[in-house]
């Protein structure tokens, strides 16, 4: 019987070699990747995406200090608000905006969409609630920093007449920052100066408080502008066209004051 018990000892050992000498050794587990995800400190800026398109603008992103964030598909622009808790948890409003079709990307409705974002140094990548990504964007760098759209020719005096009124829009804009109207009943000013995208935007108006019967106004709702040429388009807080103005001449003294006073043509940037 003990001659048994010890030969079955060493067929268990024998089977127990076998089992160790036959493993194959244990995979490396691949290393996860490595990224921050975004907050409060890296998500201000503005954000564009790599790939061009013949939209009117660079569809971008810009992400404000004091909770406020700007952008545009190509064609319209929306504004809202961000907030961003511990847990790196998206939280974001939208006002209402324009449908207007062209070739650009969504990033507006990617941003609504998203409740994270992943930051991995260079790129910022919104992250959807299934968990999926959604769009990926860099911050734009010195070499892209935004010019004025359409036109080199800011200061002067814009104008128009609309059918129907006897009253003249104007639009003063100065050398510097500041602005002054006439929306047609009441007279205003402001501050303007260059956004993050190229466009004109505009500070807090200041308003005369007359009552004119009869006059629609729209011009002293402007928040931003877009050159195109000789023409001021006027937009809305939430993007919307308000209306136009068209150049009509360089303020006295003026970088724009033209030689021997002609009016000046604004000319076109790339």
């Amino acid at each position: 019987m003990p001659t048994i018990r010890l030969l079955a000892l060493a067929v268990v050992g024998a089977v127990a070699l076998a089992v160790t000498g036959c493993s194959a050794p244990a995979t490396p587990v691949p290393d996860a990747p490595q990224y921050t995800p975004a907050s409060t400190s890296t998500l201000p800026g503005t954000w564009i995406i790599a790939d061009t398109y013949s939209s009117p603008d660079q569809p971008f992103l810009t992400f404000e200090r004091d909770g406020t964030w700007t952008g545009s598909d190509g064609c319209n622009d929306s504004t809202g608000t961000w907030s961003m808790d511990l847990a790196g948890v998206l939280t974001t409003t939208s006002g209402p905006q324009t449908q207007i079709y062209c070739d650009g990307a969504h990033l507006p409705l990617f941003l609504i969409d998203s409740v994270s974002a992943r930051f991995d140094g260079t790129d910022l990548t919104l992250v959807g609630h299934d968990g999926s990504d959604l769009v990926k964007v860099h911050k734009r760098t010195m070499t892209e920093k935004a010019v004025a759209r359409g036109t080199t020719v800011v200061v002067g005096l814009w104008t128009n007449t609309e059918p129907g009124r006897d009253r003249l829009l104007q639009l003063t804009m100065n050398d510097d920052g500041t602005v002054k109207g006439n929306d047609g009943c009441n007279d205003f000013t402001s501050t303007w100066r260059f956004a993050e995208d190229g466009s004109v935007s505009f500070g807090k108006l200041a308003i005369t408080s007359r009552t004119c019967e009869g006059v629609v106004t729209w011009l002293n709702l402007a928040s931003s502008a877009v050159l195109d040429g000789p023409t001021m388009v006027i937009r809305s807080m939430y993007g919307a066209q308000l209306g136009t103005l068209t150049y009509l001449k360089a303020l006295p003294g003026s970088a724009e004051q033209p030689v021997d006073g002609a009016t000046p043509t604004p000319t076109a940037t790339g």
